[in-house]
């Protein structure tokens, strides 16, 4: 989009009066096109968008993702409602699907579809309350500790502390909870600390071994203070990872139509603050770094993302500073106290009139993020558009077809599986872990087999991806399979592969892939497992 100063939209641009920057250094404008009202007007070449629908008008699917786990019911009603109201507006072309993250599990509502009636249904099923009533978080989590005049929690108190040996001056901030231990193991009979991991455990947490291995603390080690901090930065850590994973999961998982893709995010209140990135063992960061991942998948993905709080609650600086964030390195807004309860009337004109740059990158298939910046060439003119993209390589997008098989399974069932799957009983290693042993067909007929030496090679790749109960998913590496033959297999001809995988003792969807990096060939199987 480009506007003057006033921010009204300038038209009438042509190819020369942009530049375009990638990783500091100009490249060509090799397309170029503008779009008026949703119709193609040719660029200097007669070049026109790849999601050019009948008619000349270019389509837009919209994704409303709804974070049901961070939103309250009254308050995004409105937010819905607007949403609702606005559907009669869109364009004809224009498809809508609904994602909703419920207890850590994805759910699509609405698969992306032009019939307004069959979105409405989807939100009526969310305005019902139910199974999609909201959740309401404790945003400070100041429950674990009281909080002083300082700023930080404590547990407990008098316990003198001391230097570990070796450590010299004043220990900063971060070093503290690294150079200080307590003169006396921490007692978990103790009634405050008690407390506060029985608050642990409400959060998810099962055992206290469990909350603080999952903290990344050990009691011996840690002064009152640091415990508290651990446990805070790691829970928001678990509770934002969560999030933001449901939602560059769906972005990844969904089959995009043909068209320019557009992500409603609905996240209501995120944490914010700092967490412990990495878990365990990992130096203190902010929602930030958690953040720029989704940001990355939206650029990989196309998708131009239009942020929305709830609409009632009290207002939080820094996080309307997130979505602004979000909305900023994707080339969308953000919509926030009122101004989100028509925004997709406000997202539709957005998306109805802009310029459609493009180049052909120097593709490496490294994953790396390239930055990219574009600039009108014209004095007093501003522009807004994504940030970046990530050169996906073979492997990452086998990893997005997995994905997808994971977490909307196809609602149509194939006649015949092309990859057979059979789970054997599990066998149990130690008290909470298990080995399934799983046994694959793998149709060797549908994978192009190269002519190497006397033999003919088929060098293909086998991924695991597994979600249980909480929603926790799981990928593994993909694993080379090379298979060898005197002669090109036949069109019917199977490979049998057996392998175990390592749960945790728990229910488990694991969803198998069997992807051939030449021909681009993926096929899938789903089973489920329980202990």
């Amino acid at each position: 989009m480009v506007g003057d100063r006033e921010g009204n939209r300038v038209r009438g641009l042509s190819r020369d009066d942009f530049r375009i920057l990638v990783d500091g250094e100009e490249v060509a404008v090799q397309y170029f096109s503008e779009v008026r009202s949703r119709e193609v007007v040719a660029g200097d070449a007669g070049e026109t968008p790849p999601a050019v629908a009948e008619g000349g008008a270019v389509a837009t699917n919209y994704v409303l993702f709804v974070d049901d786990d961070h939103t309250q019911e009254a308050f995004r009603r409105q937010v819905l409602y607007g949403f609702r109201d606005s559907l009669d507006g869109l364009p004809t072309q224009d498809r809508i699907a609904v994602v909703v993250q419920s207890r850590n599990r994805l759910e699509l509502l609405g698969p992306f579809t032009r019939d307004r009636e069959e979105t409405r249904a989807a939100l009526e099923e969310l305005d019902r309350g139910g199974r999609f009533g909201g959740v309401a978080q404790i945003d400070d989590l100041s429950f674990i500790g009281a909080t002083g005049a300082g700023g930080s929690s404590s547990l407990a108190t008098g316990a003198s502390l001391e230097l570990v040996p070796g450590a010299t001056g004043e220990p900063d901030a971060l070093r503290e909870c690294r150079d200080i231990r307590a003169d006396r193991p921490f007692d978990p009979a103790d009634r405050q600390i008690d407390a506060a991991l029985d608050r642990l455990s409400a959060a998810g947490f099962d055992t206290v071994a469990d909350r603080l291995s999952a903290a990344g603390m050990s009691l011996i080690e840690m002064t009152p203070r640091c415990l508290v901090d651990d446990a805070m930065a790691s829970i928001l850590e678990r509770d934002l990872t969560l999030s933001v994973n449901a939602v560059t999961s769906a972005m990844r998982a969904l089959e995009q139509p043909e068209g320019r893709s557009v992500l409603l995010l609905l996240a209501g209140r995120w944490p914010t603050g700092e967490i412990r990135v990495g878990r365990s063992g990992a130096e203190l960061g902010t929602e930030l770094d958690l953040l720029d991942g989704l940001i990355d998948t939206a650029n990989l993905l196309g998708y131009t993302v239009y942020p929305m709080d709830q609409q009632g609650g009290l207002p939080s600086v820094r996080w309307w500073g997130n979505l602004r964030y979000i909305a900023r390195e994707t080339g969308g807004v953000a919509f926030m106290a009122g101004s989100n309860l028509d925004a997709l009337e406000r997202v539709s004109r957005d998306t109805s009139s802009y310029y459609w740059l493009g180049f052909v990158p120097e593709y490496r298939r490294d994953d790396r993020v390239h930055d990219i910046e574009v600039d009108v060439l014209r004095p007093g003119l501003r522009v807004r558009a994504r940030r970046g993209y990530v050169d996906l390589s073979r492997s990452a997008q086998a990893d997005i077809e997995v994905q997808r098989t994971l977490l909307f399974p196809p609602q149509k069932e194939p006649a015949a599986a092309v990859l057979k799957a059979w789970v054997g009983a599990p066998r149990k290693l130690g008290r909470r872990m298990m080995a399934v042993p799983i046994d694959l067909e793998v149709p060797l007929g549908m994978f192009a087999a190269l002519p190497y030496g006397a033999e003919y090679v088929q060098r293909l790749e086998v991924r695991f991806a597994t979600i249980d109960d909480a929603g926790w998913r799981a990928e593994q590496a993909a694993i080379p399979l090379d298979v060898r033959s005197d002669s090109a297999p036949d069109p019917g001809a199977v490979f049998d592969y057996y392998t175990e995988v390592t749960l945790r003792r728990e229910p488990h969807v694991v969803v198998v892939t069997v992807h051939d990096p030449v021909s681009r060939q993926t096929v899938s199987a789903r089973v489920e497992v329980a202990p």
